[in-house]
C-alpha cells in the first residue's frame, strides 16, 4: 500500500535503501563532512541541500523541491582515479535518472536538473580521497493530505427488496 504521509526521514532513507541494492560493494551512507572520508572509499554518501517551498498543489501536503547531493568518494590509490570517478558519478546518475521513484503513491516525483561534477578531494603522502557530486532536484509533498481516498469496496453483495438501499447491514456476500 502507498505511504500517503511521508516526512523527509523517509525520502532519504528509500534512496540510501535503493543505493544499497544497487551498488552493493559501496559504502552507503548519509554524508558527513567532517568524517575521515577515504576510510569509506568506494563511496556513495547522501545528502539533502536545499528545500525551498514549491507551489502549494491545494492538498494539505508541504511541498518543496528538495535538492539532493551523493558524493561519490575513491581512494587515492585507484588507478585513472579521474576517470573512475567520471565513470561512476555517470553511473550513480543514470541510476537516480532511471530509478528516481523511490517511494510508491503520488508523495514524489520523478528527479530533475540531474548533473555531476568535482567534489572535495585531500592528498596525503600515503592516501587520500577524491570525490564527484551528483545533484539532482526532486519534487516531494511531505505530510498528510487532507483528500480522503473514498472507501474502495471489493467482492460482490446482493439484497433482495431492500428497505433502505443505502444501508450495508442489508447487504448479504455471495
Amino acid at each position: 500500500m502507498a505511504n500517503t504521509n511521508i516526512t523527509l526521514s523517509d525520502v532519504h532513507q528509500a534512496i540510501i535503501d535503493a543505493l544499497k541494492v544497487r551498488f552493493p560493494r559501496v559504502t552507503i551512507d548519509s554524508y558527513d563532512p567532517s568524517e575521515n572520508l577515504e576510510t569509506l572509499a568506494p563511496a556513495c554518501l547522501l545528502n539533502i541541500e536545499e528545500l525551498p517551498k514549491a507551489p502549494d498543489v491545494g492538498d494539505g501536503r508541504y511541498p518543496v523541491v528538495a535538492q539532493f547531493a551523493i558524493h561519490c568518494v575513491l581512494g587515492r590509490e585507484v588507478t585513472d582515479l579521474q576517470m573512475e570517478l567520471q565513470e561512476f558519478a555517470v553511473a550513480v546518475s543514470q541510476f537516480v535518472y532511471e530509478k528516481g521513484i523511490w517511494l510508491k503513491g503520488s508523495v514524489l516525483e520523478k528527479p530533475f536538473s540531474i548533473e555531476a561534477y568535482p567534489g572535495s578531494f585531500r592528498k596525503d603522502t600515503l592516501g587520500g580521497f577524491d570525490s564527484w557530486v551528483v545533484n539532482w532536484e526532486q519534487k516531494l509533498y511531505l505530510g498528510a493530505s487532507t483528500w480522503q481516498p473514498e472507501t474502495v469496496k471489493s467482492g460482490v453483495r446482493i439484497v433482495a427488496n431492500p428497505i433502505d438501499a443505502d444501508n450495508q447491514n442489508e447487504y448479504r456476500s455471495l
